[in-house]
């Protein structure tokens, strides 16, 4: 296996000096001592690989350069192939990437200021990608965190489980989760949801989870997998999200979050008053109830049951973490 790796870099002009399989992929050491992370690209459900898979780590491929050639900083930037100049080499029926790896701590978002560094340079990266003009399209179509039908769609849930009269235990937990949550849902009445649906003028990360942030000089962005066009208050509320996971409310206000991103690119539209309303928007619950009742089952799994909990567990946390901003 090392051999056939080796050969893949080869193919994007890179030779290795060493190969070891990680979690993602084989990680290359260069004889230069850079890294390298070379990775092979899922196959669809058809068996093979489609051109909207293609233009899609193409898409990638133009916003990491964009940045790059606005001097935005470190990236976890792809090489190109040799024989066909793209971010990707096809080896029979595979395709492989090849991008920079490092060996960096990945960012700690219990830390204030590394999150703090991470909003800020995630501000930048937003005014920093305003307006580029891209050829490529995203593979993985994101549609936001928010939606205007949600809370119309919960309550004709509600109204199902009540006329079947019979609760199972997922429809007892989606009950509480209703009556917690259905003040938060509305997000409309708060702020004009129609400037965070999809922006041609902006971009997203979509994926800014800790292990997808190295800490350098200042913070490495990688993973563009999910990368797409919105408001950029989406990759700013999941961020937070991450924070609040991480368990340190207490360390850093909300407040200071938000003036933090807006120092470097300002929420037009968006009042630390909206910023918290999205934040209590419920996408978790949401989301796990529509996939729940869209499979139609008759039992509830134990992930299900708990990942509900989780939800609430969540909501508490950040009702506490509100009031301290």
């Amino acid at each position: 296996m090392d051999s056939f790796i080796q050969n893949i870099a080869a193919a994007f002009g890179l030779k290795c000096k060493s190969v070891s399989r990680e979690r993602f992929g084989h990680l290359c050491v260069l004889e230069d001592g850079g890294l390298v992370l070379v990775q092979k690209l899922q196959k669809a459900a058809c068996g093979g690989h489609s051109e909207a898979q293609l233009e899609g780590i193409s898409f990638q491929h133009e916003v990491k350069e964009h940045l790059l050639n606005q001097d935005f900083g470190t990236l976890d930037s792809f090489f190109s192939s040799v024989q066909t100049d793209a971010p990707y080499h096809k080896a029979g029926d595979d395709v492989f990437t090849a991008s920079k790896h490092f060996d960096h701590p990945k960012a700690n978002f219990s830390r204030a200021d590394e999150l703090l560094a991470v909003v800020e340079n995630l501000a930048k990266m937003h005014k920093t990608l305003l307006g580029a003009n891209f050829t490529k399209s995203p593979f993985r179509r994101f549609d936001g965190l928010f939606s205007d039908t949600a809370a119309v769609q919960m309550a004709g849930l509600k109204k199902k489980i009540m006329k079947a009269g019979k609760f199972s235990d997922f429809d007892m937990l989606f009950l509480k989760g209703f009556s917690m949550f259905e003040k938060n849902m509305d997000v409309a009445s708060v702020i004009d949801l129609r400037a965070l649906g999809n922006n041609n003028n902006n971009v997203c990360h979509n994926l800014l989870k800790q292990e997808n942030i190295f800490m350098g000089d200042a913070p490495i962005f990688t993973n563009f997998v999910m990368a797409g066009f919105g408001h950029p208050v989406q990759d700013l509320v999941y961020v937070v999200k991450r924070y609040l996971k991480a368990g340190h409310m207490g360390d850093l206000s909300l407040s200071r979050i938000f003036d933090a991103y807006n120092k470097h690119n300002p929420l037009e539209g968006v009042s630390l008053e909206g910023f918290c309303a999205l934040l209590q928007y419920p996408d978790k619950f949401i989301k796990l109830s529509k996939d729940y009742y869209s499979k139609k089952r008759n039992f509830a799994p134990i992930t299900y049951l708990a990942r509900m909990e989780e939800c609430f567990q969540r909501h508490d946390a950040l009702e506490a973490y509100l009031k301290l901003r």
